[in-house]
């Protein structure tokens, strides 16, 4: 069974959130400075398998999972022009990319804690649902970073436990971290206007996935747990 976190606990956990903090500027540091997209992706694959430890059955689902949706998410993406990637491989994407979303959630679980909140899981797809929209349909940026913003904003009106904030947080500071190393290192770039090369809705969209892996992925982790796949 997968081992319930509350919050970051005694020496021992905070030691691996220690860890956990050393993952994600490996991280970005590898997606910076390591020529060669094979490269790099054979070097975070060493350096999550460290940081991580056993992955179990659960977290592995959750991860093909979430790589699954943020694969097709990018590729959408692309083709309305919003951001590319300097030197793809597959589909437009570098291979690091097939699995790096995967990572940022995973790290983001066992920085925060795997704890299921209390609350309606119905809701908060259907939340996300609504926060998707905007990133569908909204191509001027500053109109997407506003639409986003209220979406988002909706979202903790009703769902605003300290946890919830942790996630949206966390989220935010790992996407600073990568869209800044990534950016700067010209590993891709946007097309409209941005604050040092990303643009202001980077933080509502770590923002928002901070909130709905806390919200969706956590229980599914739980069900996951209790059907015999932990």
């Amino acid at each position: 069974m997968l081992q319930m976190r509350k919050g970051f606990g005694p020496d021992a956990n905070r030691f691996q959130c220690a860890i956990l903090a050393v993952q994600l500027l490996a991280t970005a540091a590898v997606l910076a400075w390591v020529p060669g997209n094979a490269a790099k992706l054979a070097l975070m694959l060493l350096v999550w398998a460290i940081g991580f430890g056993r992955i179990t059955r659960a977290e592995l689902i959750l991860m093909v999972g979430i790589n699954v949706i943020f694969v097709a998410m990018d590729i959408a993406t692309l083709n309305q022009g919003a951001f590319r990637f300097t030197a793809p491989n597959l589909l437009g994407l570098p291979y690091y990319e097939f699995l790096i979303w995967g990572f940022y959630v995973l790290n983001t679980i066992r920085f925060l804690g795997a704890e299921p909140p209390r609350g309606s899981v119905a809701l908060a797809v259907g939340l996300v649902l609504l926060f998707a929209l905007p990133f569908s349909l909204i191509q001027d940026y500053r109109l997407l970073f506003l639409a986003s913003a209220i979406v988002l904003v909706i979202g903790l009106g009703f769902f605003h436990e300290w946890r919830d904030i942790a996630f949206v947080s966390y989220m935010i500071v790992i996407g600073a971290v990568i869209e800044y190393a990534g950016v700067q290192s010209g590993q891709w770039s946007y097309s409209g206007p941005t604050l040092g090369g990303v643009p202001l809705w980077f933080a509502t969209m770590w923002g928002g996935v901070g909130l709905f892996i806390h919200r969706i992925a956590l229980p599914l982790m739980r069900w996951l747990n209790r059907s015999g796949w932990g």
